[in-house]
C-alpha cells in the first residue's frame, strides 16, 4: 500500500477534477493526449503486469490487489468486482495506455478515498478574485513571463488568466479525492483552514486552484507558484536560524529583510500558522532523504559515477555518503555526476558540497540577469546590489568580486545579443551583472581527472544553475539533453493581501551569450546524447574512444 500511496500522491497533486484545463491541439500519440503507459506506470509503482495473449487481458498485481483490464473496453475487474471506466485501456503500437482519470478510478476501488470539497460563497468569491487579480498584476509588473509562457507553452497568458477568472466567477466547487492512507501526509503540504467564514473558504479554494492547476499548467516558468506548507516551514526555519546565529548582516543585506518581511507578513502567518523553530537543533532545515545519493564504480580505478536525485535535501546528511566516495575515487581518471531528473532545491548545494570538494584553486563565476522596472523587482535587485557591494560574505568559501546594474538595452547592444527577444525587452528595464568566486574546501580531494555533468529535460532550477556553473567555469563537460527552462535566479515572494499564501516570482531573466532566453530553451549541453544511447552510455563511448 505504501507504493500505491507514493504514486497516488503525485496524481493528487497534479489533478483537480473540477478545475479547468488549458485546451491544446490534439496530437496523434497517446502520450501527447495525456495517456499513461500501463506497464511502465504499474511496474514503477512496484506491481507486476502480465499480458495474457490468449484471453487478450492485462493482469496487474499490486500490493495484494488484482486488476484485470480488457483493452478497448471501458471496464475493469478489481479484486473480482467490476468497475466502470471512462475509456479503459487502449492499445497503440502494441503498448497499452490508460488515462489519469481511469487510474484514479482504479485506485479508489483499491483504497478508500477522502473527498475534499472546496466551495465558495459570494463573499468568499470576491476575496478570491481580489487576491487572484493582485497576483496577476504582480506577475505582469515585475516579470516578462507572460511573453515567455506564450513562446514556451503556446498559449496567451491573458487568455489563460481569463480561463481561471471565469472559473472563479462561476463559483464551481473544487473536489480533491485523496487516498485515505496518505491524507495526513497531504496535510503537511496543503494548509487547510478549518474555519467556515468567507476568508477561510477563500484561502482553501484559492490555494487548491493555484497549487493544483494554475502553477503546474505554467510548467515551472519563472517558478510561478504558491509555496506549500512544507516548503514554507523549511524556508522559514532556515531564515529564523540564520537570523539567530547572526549568519546574516541585516543592516547591510536588505534582500534578507525583504524575505523575512514576506514570510512574517501577518496574512502569511495567518495562512500557514506559526512555525516553531528549534534554535538549538543542528539538523538541516531540509529533510534527510535516504537514497538521494547513488554511487557506483563503472570501471575500477578509472570511471566513477555519482547521482544526486534532488537538491531539496539535507546536504550534510548526503555528505555522509558523498565525501567518503569522493575520497575513494580521488585518483580516478573520470567522474560522472548525474543530475538528470533532479528538479532542484537548495541553491548552494552543488557549489558548496560538490564543486568545492573537487577544485584545487579559486574559481570565478560570472553572470547576468535582466529584470523589469516594477517596484518590487527594482527594490529587490537594488537590495541585492547593496548586499553584494557592502556586506561581508556570511560564509568563508564564496564572495563577490563585482556587481552593477545597467540599462538593459545598452547592455544588449554592447554584448551584441542579436537573438534577444524584443518583446521581452519592452518589459525588462535593467540588467544585473556580477562576478563572484568559490574557494576550495579544506578537505578538497583536488580531483585532477575529467568531470562529466549529465542533464536532461527534467533538470530544473538549482540543477540548471549547476550546469551553468560547469559551462562558465569549465568545471565539467555537460552531456545529455537541453535542460528544463526552469532557471534558478533572483526571486521575490508576494504575500496575497487577504488569503496570505506566498506566491513566488522569479524576477531574474537569464540568457545565453547571444540573448536567447534560457527560460524558454534551457541550457544546451556541450555534447548531446549519441543516437540510441543515453547520457551515461554516451560518456562511456567518448572515454573508450579517447575523445575527451
Amino acid at each position: 500500500m505504501k507504493r500505491i500511496a507514493k504514486v497516488v500522491v503525485a496524481l493528487v497533486l497534479a489533478l483537480a477534477m473540477a478545475i479547468p484545463t488549458v485546451a491544446f491541439a490534439s496530437q496523434a500519440t497517446p502520450e501527447e493526449q495525456g495517456l499513461i503507459p500501463v506497464r511502465a506506470f504499474f511496474e514503477d509503482a512496484g506491481g507486476t503486469v502480465t499480458w495474457l495473449y490468449e484471453e487478450r487481458l492485462i493482469h496487474i498485481a499490486i500490493d495484494g490487489s488484482e486488476i484485470v483490464l480488457l483493452p478497448g473496453q471501458p471496464i475493469a475487474a478489481v479484486n473480482g468486482d467490476l468497475v466502470p471506466l471512462e475509456q479503459g485501456a487502449v492499445l497503440w503500437q502494441n503498448i497499452s495506455f490508460i488515462s489519469e482519470a481511469d487510474l484514479m478510478t482504479l485506485y479508489s476501488a483499491i483504497v478508500p478515498f477522502v473527498h475534499l470539497v472546496f466551495e465558495l460563497t459570494e463573499e468568499a468569491r470576491d476575496i478570491v478574485l481580489y487576491d487572484f487579480e493582485y497576483m496577476v498584476n504582480q506577475i505582469l509588473e515585475n516579470s516578462p513571463w507572460d511573453n515567455v509562457v506564450y513562446r514556451a507553452l503556446g498559449f496567451e497568458f491573458e487568455l489563460f488568466v481569463d480561463l481561471f477568472r471565469n472559473f472563479i466567477n462561476s463559483m464551481q466547487p473544487i473536489e480533491l479525492p485523496v487516498p485515505e492512507p496518505i491524507f495526513e501526509l497531504l496535510l503537511t503540504q496543503f494548509p487547510i483552514r478549518e474555519g467556515n467564514d468567507a476568508r477561510d473558504l477563500a484561502a482553501n479554494y484559492l490555494f487548491a486552484l493555484l497549487a493544483l492547476e494554475f502553477g503546474p499548467a505554467l510548467g515551472g516558468i519563472g517558478h510561478l507558484g504558491v509555496r506549500d506548507l512544507s516548503v514554507y516551514t523549511m524556508q522559514m526555519t532556515a531564515l529564523v536560524r540564520a537570523l539567530h546565529d547572526e549568519d546574516i548582516d541585516t543592516e547591510n543585506d536588505p534582500s534578507f529583510n525583504l524575505f523575512m518581511a514576506a514570510f512574517l507578513h501577518p496574512t502569511a502567518v495567518w495562512f500557514y500558522g506559526e512555525v516553531e523553530v528549534d534554535l538549538e537543533s543542528e539538523d538541516h532545515p531540509f529533510p534527510n532523504v535516504p537514497g538521494n545519493i547513488v554511487t557506483e564504480i563503472l570501471v575500477p580505478g578509472e570511471v566513477a559515477y555519482l547521482r544526486i536525485n534532488t537538491f531539496l535535501a539535507s546536504p550534510e546528511y548526503d555528505d555522509l555518503t558523498t565525501l567518503p566516495f569522493l575520497q575513494q575515487i580521488a585518483d580516478y581518471d573520470h567522474l560522472i555526476i548525474d543530475l538528470r531528473g533532479n528538479t532542484g532545491g537548495v541553491a548552494s548545494y552543488f557549489t558548496e558540497f560538490i564543486v568545492r570538494r573537487l577544485i584545487s584553486e579559486r574559481t570565478e563565476i560570472g553572470g547576468h540577469q535582466f529584470f523589469a522596472g516594477g517596484s518590487r523587482a527594482t527594490e529587490f535587485m537594488n537590495a541585492v546590489l547593496h548586499a553584494s557591494l557592502y556586506m561581508e560574505s556570511s560564509v568563508d568559501w564564496t564572495g563577490v568580486i563585482s556587481a552593477e546594474i545597467l540599462p538593459a538595452a545598452d547592455f544588449i547592444y554592447e554584448m551584441d545579443m542579436y537573438m534577444f527577444n524584443q518583446d521581452d525587452l519592452e518589459r525588462l528595464a535593467y540588467v544585473f551583472i556580477s562576478r563572484s568566486y568559490i574557494l576550495p574546501a579544506e578537505d578538497s580531494i583536488n580531483f585532477e581527472g575529467k568531470i562529466w555533468l549529465l542533464v536532461d529535460g527534467m533538470s530544473m532550477s538549482a540543477s540548471v544553475a549547476a550546469a551553468g556553473v560547469a559551462l562558465y567555469t569549465g568545471f565539467a563537460t555537460v552531456v545529455g539533453e537541453n535542460t528544463s527552462g526552469v532557471m534558478g535566479s533572483s526571486h521575490i515572494y508576494v504575500p496575497l493581501p487577504n488569503t496570505g499564501m506566498l506566491w513566488r516570482i522569479d524576477i531574474g531573466y537569464q540568457t545565453d551569450a547571444q540573448g536567447n532566453s534560457l527560460e524558454v530553451y534551457g541550457i544546451t549541453p556541450q555534447i548531446r546524447n549519441f543516437d540510441g544511447m543515453d547520457a551515461v552510455e554516451t560518456v562511456l563511448a567518448l572515454i573508450a574512444a579517447g575523445q575527451y
